[in-house]
């Protein structure tokens, strides 16, 4: 009742709305709408109420509230059904749960904060309340084991394209998953995968991003959108926008193939052309990042001319 009281409110910005109005709308008693008036005021809802008026909703909190996120959000399945948490330990795991328990496609789950936030080769994602964007979308894509790498190269790609659309900071991607401005860590993203024998039953998609976070609660390497451009940024906007943005690409992806994510992927690209080292378990490389494979592994040309192509791995700039 409380998301169809907010979004009457909403729908009604410029006027009030009155109780009595409401009370019809719903089929609920006065009293019972001023209790959920209360509860969404709670919520952060900066709700007035003049007599003979009735209520009008004056602003929206910066929370990452399932009524704020679909709130005039144009998906057709991504973010439909949001799971939302104030703080847990991370939105992955909740999400790999939830996916496990068979949660349907385009299941999100979005956190104020999170204390174990998760990165790659476990690494921890800082995640301090109410600053940054910290979210996971199960996925049920008709992809092989072997194509799933695509999907991280692909959500790069929607992130960066929002952060530009929302904020205006040119974002760039380092491969595989990190996004940069200026070599300063602002965004990144985790995939993990539920799979039996070569079948794919599921995939999460985990992104972390600085919006809001002073630099003190950051690493030194890294920076917030606030910082870059010395204003609030919202993030419920930012969450929809990745999510429209994100739907439209794996779209894509599945009905055209991985070439217009590749294309795209190396226009936002700030590891191609650069002389670089990989660091990874099975053996160091270095050379010249010269381009991508088809599933999304580095091509990269060593001092002997020799083409080599890594999968997984940190990318350190020579």
């Amino acid at each position: 009742m409380k998301e169809k009281i907010i979004y009457f409110l909403k729908e009604a910005r410029e006027g009030y709305v009155s109780g009595e109005e409401i009370s019809r709308r719903y089929a609920v008693s006065r009293a019972a709408i001023w209790k959920y008036i209360q509860e969404l005021r709670g919520d952060g809802f900066d709700i007035i109420a003049v007599p003979h008026l009735g209520y009008k909703l004056v602003a929206s909190p910066d929370k990452l509230l399932p009524t704020e996120i679909q709130y005039g959000l144009k998906t057709q399945y991504l973010g439909k059904k949001i799971i939302y948490e104030n703080m847990v330990n991370s939105t992955m795991d909740v999400a790999f749960r939830l996916g496990m328990e068979g949660a349907v496609q385009g299941t999100l789950v979005c956190a104020e904060g999170q204390t174990n936030g998760k990165g790659r080769l476990g690494r921890t994602w800082s995640s301090p309340k109410w600053k940054g964007v910290y979210m996971s979308i199960v996925l049920r894509p008709s992809l092989a084991l072997t194509q799933v790498t695509q999907l991280t190269l692909l959500a790069a790609v929607a992130v960066c394209e929002a952060i530009q659309r929302v904020s205006g900071v040119a974002a760039r991607i380092k491969w595989p998953n990190d996004i940069l401005v200026m070599n300063r860590k602002l965004a990144g993203i985790l995939t993990e995968l539920s799979a039996e024998t070569d079948q794919v039953r599921f995939v999460v998609i985990g992104i972390g991003i600085n919006v809001n976070t002073p630099l003190r609660l950051l690493p030194l390497t890294a920076t917030s959108l606030k910082e870059e451009t010395q204003r609030k940024i919202s993030r419920v906007e930012l969450v929809q926008e990745i999510l429209c943005l994100l739907e439209q690409w794996y779209e894509r992806l599945q009905k055209e193939g991985f070439d217009g994510v590749v294309q795209r992927w190396k226009e936002l690209s700030s590891t191609l052309g650069r002389r670089i080292r990989v660091v990874d378990p099975s053996g160091d490389v270095e050379g010249e990042a010269i381009d991508l494979d088809g599933m999304g592994g580095l091509l990269i040309r060593n001092d002997t001319g020799l083409v080599i192509s890594k999968t997984a791995g940190d990318v350190i700039d020579e």
